[in-house]
């Protein structure tokens, strides 16, 4: 009898012993959380892109917000362009923006070999801060004859209802149709590969490796231009997740593969 009650006490202190993070609940195996959290961070830098596409293409021509302002212009040094959403909400590309948004640059976006670095400052995107750097590189024209680049995503930070988003992202883009209207950036179709890596709002690393190429469509310009392509995203200490992009009505609909069953998710705060 007393053996049998010291192999119960020894249980009961190493059950015990046991810090509540270390369990792991059936809710957390299944949680495509750092799937959502990837995928507010990439639509928030694919927007910011287009922004720059826009800031850079617009000579001047814009009457309303954003203000663009031309600095220290010299072409045969390093320009500046600010983008100025304002101190109070402008209504933009369908969300609520304010702040600034500074790109220095080499050369214009279609020129081979220019260099575009962004960064923000006081920026705003639905009265959420959003903090980071966006380098753009024009590699030039490649063996297919589409002109690509890579762009890096550096010190990104996202501020959601539940959290902050930490994020960096090194992808290549290649620009497949469009690149011969240039007023028009809606017909722009690209191709992208790559991976990137961040800490979800809980707290927890991932990071994510695209597996079938992401195609991109530029007609869904105030929502989630992703349109088809699989990426799998590795949250430290849970199984992998596999994210299906399959989004043809731009309503920012994907599926998520957990262990092989599939979650839909809606991409948004």
């Amino acid at each position: 009898m007393k053996k049998t009650v010291l192999a119960l006490s020894i249980i009961l202190v190493f059950v015990n012993s046991c810090k509540q993070e270390d369990i792991i609940s059936p809710n957390e195996l299944i949680s495509t959380q750092a799937c959502q959290d990837h995928l507010i961070a990439e639509k928030v830098f694919n927007d910011l892109m287009l922004i720059i596409q826009e800031g850079m293409e617009d000579n001047g021509e814009s009457k309303s917000w954003p203000k663009y302002n031309l600095m220290n212009v010299d072409t045969s040094d390093i320009d500046t362009l600010e983008i100025n959403f304002g101190n109070e909400n402008c209504f933009h590309n369908g969300q609520q923006r304010r702040g600034q948004i500074y790109v220095t640059y080499s050369g214009k976006y279609r020129d081979s070999y220019s260099v575009i670095i962004s960064t923000l400052s006081n920026y705003y995107l639905e009265n959420r801060l959003i903090q980071g750097e966006k380098i753009i590189t024009n590699q030039g024209i490649n063996s297919d004859g589409h002109m690509w680049f890579t762009i890096n995503v550096n010190n990104a930070s996202i501020e959601t209802s539940n959290g902050t988003i930490d994020w960096q992202s090194d992808i290549e883009r290649i620009w497949v149709s469009g690149q011969n209207t240039y007023s028009n950036v809606l017909d722009d179709k690209y191709k992208i590969i790559g991976n990137s890596s961040g800490n979800g709002v809980n707290g927890n690393p991932f990071t994510m490796q695209i597996l079938d190429t992401l195609n991109i469509e530029m007609n869904c310009l105030n929502s989630c231009i992703v349109k088809s392509g699989t990426a799998q995203i590795s949250p430290d200490g849970y199984s992998n997740r596999i994210i299906n992009y399959n989004d043809s009505l731009c309503n920012c609909n994907v599926n998520v593969v957990i262990d092989g069953i599939t979650y839909p998710i809606v991409i948004g705060d």
